[in-house]
């Protein structure tokens, strides 16, 4: 029992998953102690406006190209692990030129749409202009930021992927804070967003000439505009129906602060705000192992397909563990920790926190969802039963929130992560179990 124990906790992908670790919940760590200044800074009021700002960027980004990274990633594992250097080259030049394609499609039906678009929903067309401003700035990430990501996560050098990821959030958060304190409001936070992703483009486009200077087959900057993939086509279809469910799977995280705007005050959003992302701030810690996963489940397909069923089920049980865990700790400090960071004025977000146990506790089964969906190639199935539980779960949440406000709020994403997480993993088990 100590031989097994002591060989999957030592082994690769574990190994991986914990420095990996240090970037994703060191740039978490920064993004949350941003939003401790914001909300100091800013007060429940204007903090609940940015937090409506953030997430209608969030829901914009949906269309974005961030999520082609995702489909390409078990393309560019296989291709590496078959050694298909022509495949991999291939692979990147689609995914170049497709999130090209997209940011600068959603950058122009962003200053279009969503002004109007929260002028009627909140009132405040202010609102989404200033989304708008953060909507560019990811189209701008994805350009060569996710792609850079990407590449080194399949060559296995996590530990500059750790860096890169960590850097994305520092250089982001020292803009977004430096202009609130400059006195530009909220405003300011918007603008910082564009200002830091420039400059983390400019870094990744350093990690991306060190990648191709060490043999591999990589497409430079000026090839993603020029040189045609010679399998797009193959790719297109498959990469549309992954960024269809990995953005169905983003509104799960930023529709509820969107939804509930509509029905509460600014200030009500703010708390609702606080202590869903002291939630998620918490379950962090399970991200990078979903972001490996997407390629350790192709590399299992590959090498060892009888192991894939036993691992997935693992590797979701042990998640689920650690959240109940995680949430468990997260609950138990709220109260002092929200005391001293944000003050007296935001103690109504901590009930709210003891509210979201149940959501934090069954979280972890949904981290291995995507990438197994992604490594069947059931996509389809996924899309599915996330456009059921969306299209259910919506207007039960919207009746929610009007019922019992905040409550209803914490009762509407519960009931969508739960719903969704539980009939997927139960679908993919006996589905494996056929196979």
């Amino acid at each position: 029992m100590m031989q097994r124990l002591k060989v999957l906790l030592l082994g690769p992908f574990v190994r991986k998953s914990v420095v990996f670790q240090f970037g994703f919940v060191g740039s978490m760590l920064v993004q949350a102690g941003a939003g401790v200044v914001l909300a100091r800074m800013l007060g429940p009021e204007q903090f609940g406006r940015y937090a409506i700002i953030m997430s209608l960027a969030a829901i914009g980004s949906a269309l974005l190209g961030a999520g082609a990274a995702d489909a390409m990633a078990p393309v560019l594992s296989r291709a590496r692990y078959s050694d298909d250097g022509r495949g991999l080259r291939d692979a990147m030049l689609f995914l170049g030129k497709f999130v090209s394609l997209t940011a600068l499609g959603v950058a122009l039906l962003a200053g279009i749409l969503l002004p109007p678009l929260a002028g009627v929903l909140y009132g405040d067309a202010a609102l989404g202009w200033y989304a708008a401003i953060v909507l560019l700035a990811a189209g701008i990430s994805t350009l060569l930021f996710t792609p850079t990501q990407l590449v080194l996560q399949v060559f296995g050098h996590i530990r500059r992927l750790s860096l890169l990821t960590f850097t994305d959030q520092l250089m982001r958060q020292i803009f977004v804070v430096g202009l609130v304190v400059a006195g530009l409001g909220v405003l300011g936070a918007a603008v910082g967003h564009l200002v830091g992703v420039v400059l983390v483009a400019c870094i990744a486009g350093l990690f991306w000439r060190a990648l191709r200077r060490s043999g591999t087959l990589l497409p430079s900057c000026a090839a993603f505009l020029h040189e045609r993939p010679k399998n797009g086509r193959e790719h297109l279809r498959p990469t549309l129906w992954v960024l269809a469910d990995r953005n169905l799977a983003m509104l799960y995280g930023a529709a509820p602060v969107a939804v509930a705007g509509i029905f509460l005050a600014s200030t009500d959003v703010s708390y609702f705000k606080i202590a869903l992302g002291w939630m998620t701030l918490a379950l962090s810690v399970l991200s990078p192992v979903s972001t490996l996963l997407n390629t350790e489940l192709a590399r299992i397909q590959v090498q060892e397909p009888r192991r894939l069923r036993s691992q997935f089920i693992k590797v979701s049980l042990v998640a689920m563990g650690v959240s109940t865990f995680v949430t468990a700790i997260a609950a138990l400090v709220a109260q002092p920790v929200f005391t001293i960071l944000y003050g007296a004025v935001y103690a109504p977000a901590v009930s709210l926190v003891y509210w979201l146990i149940p959501f934090g506790a069954l979280f972890g089964l949904g981290v291995a969802l995507g990438p197994m969906w992604r490594a069947l190639n059931k996509v389809k199935i996924s899309i599915g039963i996330n456009v059921v539980a969306l299209s259910i779960g919506i207007p039960l949440g919207m009746v929610a929130l009007a019922q019992w406000g905040m409550v209803g709020a914490v009762a509407m994403v519960t009931g969508w992560y739960t719903v969704s997480h539980g009939v997927s993993f139960t679908y993919l088990v006996r589905l494996l179990g056929k196979r």
